[in-house]
């Protein structure tokens, strides 16, 4: 079965943004576009099965369809409205289903000013649990709307890795790295560390130590780049290892870029699947779409 991109819809400015920007990238990637409404119906005993489809849905999501096609005639683009009891659960289903899907782009609630990106009840939750990508998008001001249907080229792709977790990150090392081919665009690898507390003692005895552990990270950031960058020779890679608390140097990254990339581990929970903290700082603050790539 192919693989195709969905955009989840629920009428507002930013799903609009998110199916524009899963348009693009369904382009991008040769993929059928699906966007999904999911309208949430308490199923009791009294109302067993939801009701149809109504005339408000369907026009919104003809909106949906035109505005994904605008700029791109050619692109096979499906609409489907699902009711259920859970939205979460209904949006899972759809995008976990094996073969189904190979990238799910929701919509963040604008910036607030003490709070950043507002993560709905529903984004938040499927982010923390799917098994495919997720890409959280903004919604876009006016003048950032407007799209010609091509490859962004020229623009800054943003990568944050775990050195710890170098093995894990692999998946989402070859989905950064194959983003930044589809899209010609540069790649910046960013890996965010701090001294460790016991080696503030140790610093007084030999105050260059600090410097040999910064140069062993950076070292081992460069083994980990290097077979990427053989794969993929012709994207523009820069990486980059800094002092500084990962979630926040990535957010710090994320003005300008296209897109800011960061791994989740599939942890379970016995409360339910949970974001790890730099993942939450970046959905929560980032500048720019976020997406968040599952891995072991």
């Amino acid at each position: 079965m192919t693989g195709n991109v969905t955009a989840g819809l629920n009428g507002t400015p930013e799903s609009f943004a998110a199916v524009r920007w899963a348009a693009r990238e369904a382009s991008l990637r040769q993929l059928p576009l699906r966007i999904i409404h999911v309208r949430e119906w308490p199923l009791t005993a009294e109302v067993p099965v939801p009701p149809q489809q109504s005339e408000e849905d369907e026009a919104l999501l003809e909106k949906a369809a035109r505005t994904a096609g605008l700029d791109r005639p050619g692109l096979d683009i499906t609409t489907d409205n699902l009711s259920g009891d859970n939205p979460t659960r209904t949006l899972m289903a759809e995008v976990d289903a094996p073969g189904r899907v190979e990238l799910l782009v929701l919509g963040s609630r604008g910036l607030n000013a003490l709070a950043g990106f507002l993560v709905g009840s529903t984004s938040l939750p499927v982010v923390a649990a799917s098994e495919r990508p997720v890409v959280l998008v903004r919604s876009e001001d006016p003048a950032d709307a407007v799209d010609d249907g091509t490859a962004p080229g020229g623009e800054e792709l943003v990568l944050g890795v775990d050195l710890k977790e170098a093995g894990a990150d692999e998946g989402l090392l070859a989905f950064g790295f194959t983003e930044a081919a589809r899209r010609n665009s540069r790649l910046r690898v960013l890996h965010a560390w701090s001294l460790p507390a016991t080696y503030s003692y140790a610093q007084t005895a030999d105050p260059g130590l600090g410097d040999e552990l910064a140069g062993h990270i950076t070292d081992t950031l460069e083994r980990t780049v290097a077979p990427w960058r053989e794969r993929f020779p012709d994207v523009t890679v820069q990486a980059r290892a800094v002092v500084g608390t990962p979630g926040a140097e990535l957010v710090y990254a994320s003005p300008g870029a296209g897109l800011l990339m960061v791994g989740r581990r599939r942890r379970r929970h016995p409360m339910g699947p949970r974001l790890g903290h730099v993942a939450h700082a970046v959905i929560h603050h980032a500048a720019c779409p976020v997406a968040v790539v599952p891995h072991v």
